[in-house]
């Protein structure tokens, strides 16, 4: 893996493998960071160039006084497009990054040539109980000052292993299937971020809130499926406390033209929890539709 700065203005830490024109680009989730994808990007940049940034607030991203609302951090997302891609790519998206990739996609198709949602945090139909506590906390969230100081209060109280240890409890089915140099590398980004606890709160948050204001708006998915052209793949665990699984069966419902697939024993993260299985599916349907085809170029991962 290479790290390298973007200007797009203000910083824009992007992580990336491989070698030659970007194929893919990896869109993490809400609290996440270019090391969700640690695991599958190495075997994707087999395909072509895999370029993982971290949005503001998030990662090595510095928040640097930039909003984190949904449309600030798509309109990021689109100027790192412009800036490093030369043609149409893969779009990968988790959580938050899924429902980024899905309005980039929307906004811009002459930029995807393909869209895999990964458990994507999309507003409609849920088709189950979320977990109480994502409830409770995104309540918590949409009281001025108070979510912020949850959070912060939540990061200087707690160890970066405990952060770390933390969420993968609550967001994965089976914590214990995530590496230890997963795991390492989560716990080493988190202690580097300590110092910058506030305005990590705050991106956190702030992002927290434009989630919900999407869920709670009129209008719902149609207007924005409708505008997506792409191949798509959508890929869900079937044990997601904070996305239930019964989005991506409304979603094939809507787009019967879509692949859905629900992966039994995975939770929110699969690409960290079940990366071999997520690749395969991703894989196979690379293949079936002729996208970021392998070339000697490219078959260089780093």
């Amino acid at each position: 893996m290479r790290s390298v700065t973007l200007e797009l203005p203000g910083p824009v830490h992007v992580a990336e493998w491989g070698e030659g024109p970007v194929a893919f680009v990896l869109v993490h989730g809400l609290g996440g960071s270019h090391l969700n994808w640690m695991e599958v990007a190495p075997r994707l940049a087999l395909r072509g160039r895999v370029l993982a940034p971290d949005l503001p607030g998030f990662g090595l991203t510095p928040r640097a006084g930039r909003a984190a609302t949904l449309g600030s951090e798509r309109r990021l997302l689109h100027r790192v497009l412009r800036r490093t891609v030369t043609g149409a790519v893969v779009l990968v998206g988790n959580s938050m990054g899924g429902l980024l990739a899905l309005a980039e996609a929307a906004a811009h198709p002459e930029l995807v040539c393909g869209l895999v949602l990964v458990d994507p945090a999309l507003p409609g139909h849920w088709g189950g109980r979320t977990a109480r506590g994502v409830t409770a906390a995104f309540a918590t969230y949409s009281i001025p000052m108070l979510g912020r100081r949850v959070v912060q209060r939540h990061l200087d109280r707690h160890r970066p292993a405990e952060v770390v240890d933390g969420a993968f409890a609550f967001c994965a089915a089976h914590p214990e299937r995530i590496s230890g140099s997963a795991r390492d590398a989560h716990v080493a980004l988190e202690r580097e971020r300590h110092t910058e606890s506030a305005e990590n709160a705050r991106a956190f948050v702030e992002a927290a809130r434009s989630i919900a204001a999407v869920h709670l708006a009129a209008g719902g998915l149609r207007p924005l499926l409708s505008r997506v052209s792409s191949p798509t793949l959508v890929l869900h665990g079937a044990q997601d406390r904070l996305v239930s699984a019964g989005v991506a069966r409304h979603l094939a419902a809507l787009r019967p033209d879509w692949q859905v697939e629900i992966l039994e024993e995975a939770g929110h993260i699969p690409m960290l929890e079940a990366p071999g299985r997520v690749l395969s599916v991703i894989l196979s349907w690379l293949d079936d539709r002729s996208l970021a085809i392998t070339s000697p170029a490219s078959a260089r991962a780093s």
